[in-house]
């Protein structure tokens, strides 16, 4: 499924940046279209092979507390990572930085996408469809570290620097994904690691916006 969502989610957004380049447009519609790589390749799995249905409602007043707790938590593992890359001279890099760098106003553009599809594209096949597949054949705890596993790949493709950055790094996705796992097994509802992955994001891009990265 994750070679899916990246082959579906590549196939789709590379005609744009050929034809596009790095415009506000191209750069936008190439990562709406590479997300939604992710949303295709669980609801093709979903159909084919799974009858169950995935579980989202609207949070519950409770859970709207356990989407704070989590996206604080988050930021301060993220927050942690960099002082720790900071501390011992690590050479921490994204390949994006360089596009967002080039037009900034790309990180608005994807902290609004945040909420509307890079959040739920991704916790919908990651939590909705791997974890909630895998739990059918171990125990959940198990199932919580396979898929945050399975969830470094996709964003550790764009991480550079040395084997120490790269791993640096890696821990910042698994962790969230520990999180986030935790989150959706207790609640059961998608819903809640949807808006806390969201808000995460919306807050580091729109911190890098306001600090000029």
């Amino acid at each position: 499924m994750i070679v899916a969502a990246l082959l579906i989610g590549t196939a789709l957004s590379i005609p744009l940046f050929a034809l596009g380049g790095t415009s506000l447009a191209a750069l936008t519609a190439a990562i709406i279209l590479s997300e939604a790589g992710y949303a295709i390749a669980g609801w093709l799995y979903l159909r084919r092979w799974v009858s169950e249905s995935v579980p989202i409602t609207l949070p519950t007043p409770r859970q709207g507390v356990w989407v704070i707790a989590s996206t604080l938590l988050m930021l301060g593992i993220a927050t942690g990572v960099s002082a720790l890359g900071t501390v011992f001279d690590v050479q921490l890099g994204r390949l994006d930085q360089d596009l967002i760098a080039g037009n900034p106003t790309v990180v608005l553009v994807m902290a609004a996408l945040s909420f509307v599809l890079i959040a739920p594209a991704e916790e919908y096949l990651f939590r909705g469809v791997i974890q909630q597949r895998l739990m059918r054949s171990m125990r959940p705890s198990a199932a919580i570290v396979a898929t945050s596993f399975l969830f470094v790949i996709p964003h550790a493709i764009g991480y550079l620097g040395g084997a120490e950055g790269v791993l640096l790094l890696s821990t910042v996705p698994f962790s969230l994904a520990i999180v986030m796992g935790v989150l959706y097994e207790r609640v059961n509802n998608l819903s809640v690691p949807i808006l806390a992955h969201a808000c995460y994001n919306a807050t580091l891009f729109l911190t890098a916006y306001v600090t000029g990265f």
